[in-house]
């Protein structure tokens, strides 16, 4: 069985494009598959998305809600950057005597010994690690100069030309482990599709399928290598997912405004105007020296641990908040994290009944705005998991719509220019165990189910994922009824994740030219 990630892969693209002949390995992937959108988390993120797709449980679960998330307890932002989630899918197999080959997933590292190969996906500050350590050698030594991340300048004609390279050795990387190994499962990720998709979306709601749009340029040829992949595997298992969709970003919901304005939530006038101005003297340094190709210089002349806490840019987010002191605590009820098509708010509050009532007024006052503007929104209320579970999620469902923890702005719903992600991934199966058609109602959570199913091992009774309804007809693997069974994981083997400040520092740094972080 052969996973494929394809991370932030949506249908919005590769549907028109199929339609136009430009994409042919995955029409020809449409034809013989069972397929359908794929349901993401909430929030909508890479993380929790991937590890929730390797664990098959929920954020509320994982007590994971972003690469940062507020922490109710300490009122700051935390980094859930490589925290050790247990119970993933290859650790049920190897718990089931099978082997396992896993490749460039968010969430892997730290990781469980298991019997196979985890070549992890990176940390921004790590350089190489796999395990068994050996196997980073023989990356590199088959493919050369692999880096873990792409580090040229987003915007650049640099950053497309290594994404393209990027694609050709995670391919390559990949399907040697594969062929050389024979694991019963395989798991690996390209992630080029997302991080296109972030920086080079452009002014339209479906990308210009031409030669000098990166987008399509990078979609293109994943095309022809997916293609090469599928030859190489005819008589396998393969499965196609993504983690969340993507969409064109026109308007913002500043649900943070709408909270101060229903008296919610108090922002000072002023914080620590220290920090605030050195941040933004950072800010024009490091745009200068990025021109000049020097930022990465810089960065070594200047670490990252001497800014931890200063902000970045000149609005004023959720992280710029709390860095620069500016929430007061006395006079706040709740406030709002966000992550792409959902907010969540978090009330301050220990006792149920001040927590119900707060979310009853936040609530309403969202609901309301959103009404007034125009934006549909659904709530869900969370059981507290954890110190990062929120009380409340709003999920906006109107496209081209996502929320923001902004507090600097005068409407509650404002103009941007930028793109992110949308709710539904792309999910394709096919292979002798699958049948063709279509699959309705699956979530991103349902995949490893589905997947240790379709290997004959049991279900962890931790995954609250539903075997999905995919296998051809006739077969032992469609009449058969999941068989569960008590496994949650061993510790990591591992040491963890973020450790300092300058990791800590270089780390937001990242999520903020993404877009995850404001």
């Amino acid at each position: 069985m052969i996973v494929l990630g394809l991370d932030g892969a949506t249908f919005s693209l590769v549907e028109p494009w199929v339609e136009a002949g430009h994409l042919p390995t995955f029409e020809r992937l449409l034809d013989e598959s069972v397929h359908g959108g794929l349901e993401s988390t909430v929030p909508e993120i890479t993380v929790p998305a991937w590890p929730a797709f390797a664990t098959g449980r929920n954020p509320p679960e994982l007590d994971m809600y972003g690469f940062t998330h507020f922490n109710r307890e300490t009122r700051e932002n935390d980094l859930s950057h490589d925290e050790f989630v247990p119970g993933k899918m290859w650790d049920v197999v190897d718990d089931q005597g099978g082997s396992a080959v896993v490749f460039n997933i968010p969430g892997s590292y730290p990781w469980q010994a298991i019997d196979g190969t985890i070549i992890a996906a990176a940390p921004e500050y790590k350089e190489a690690y796999a395990h068994p350590p050996e196997r980073w050698d023989e990356l590199i030594d088959l493919i050369g100069d692999y880096k873990l991340r792409n580090d040229e300048r987003p915007g650049s004609r640099a950053y497309v030309d290594l994404s393209l390279d990027l694609v050709d050795k995670r391919f390559e990387a990949f399907e040697h482990l594969v062929r050389t190994e024979e694991p019963d499962l395989a798991v690996g990720l390209i992630r080029a599709t997302d991080r296109v998709a972030h920086h080079y979306w452009g002014s339209d709601g479906v990308p210009p399928a031409t030669p000098d749009n990166p987008v399509f340029e990078v979609y293109r040829h994943v095309d022809d290598r997916l293609g090469e992949f599928l030859d190489a595997h005819e008589d396998d298992d393969v499965v196609v997912i993504s983690d969340h969709g993507f969409e064109k970003v026109r308007e913002n919901f500043a649900v943070n405004v709408v909270l101060e304005r229903a008296g919610l939530v108090s922002v000072r006038d002023s914080g620590d105007a220290a920090r605030a101005a050195l941040g933004s003297a950072r800010d024009v340094a490091s745009d200068a020296l990025a021109r000049a190709g020097l930022l990465t210089l810089a960065r070594r002349i200047v670490p990252e641990s001497a800014l931890t806490g200063v902000p970045s840019g000149d609005t004023l987010g959720l992280d710029n908040a709390l860095s620069t002191g500016r929430i007061d605590w006395a006079e706040t009820r709740a406030l709002a994290d966000v992550g792409q098509k959902t907010a969540m708010i978090y009330a301050l509050q220990d006792d149920p009944d001040e927590v119900a009532r707060t979310c009853d007024d936040a609530e309403t006052a969202l609901r309301e705005s959103a009404e007034r503007e125009g934006v549909s929104v659904r709530f869900l209320r969370l059981e507290r998991g954890g110190p990062h579970t929120p009380d409340l999620c709003a999920v906006i469902e109107t496209p081209e719509v996502h929320a923001s923890s902004r507090f600097d702005v005068d409407d509650a719903l404002f103009k941007v220019d930028t793109s992110g992600h949308a709710r539904e991934g792309i999910f394709l199966a096919r292979g002798p165990s699958f049948r063709e058609g279509t699959v309705d109602g699956a979530a991103l959570t349902d995949v490893a189910p589905t997947v240790l199913h379709a290997l004959g091992y049991r279900v962890p009774e931790s995954m609250s994922g539903d075997v999905l309804d995919v296998f051809a007809a006739d077969t032992d693997l469609a009449e058969r009824d999941p068989e569960y069974y008590d496994f949650v994981g061993a510790d990591a083997v591992t040491a963890g994740g973020v450790s300092d400040d300058e990791e800590e520092a270089e780390v937001k740094n990242r999520l903020r030219e993404l877009g995850y972080l404001e």
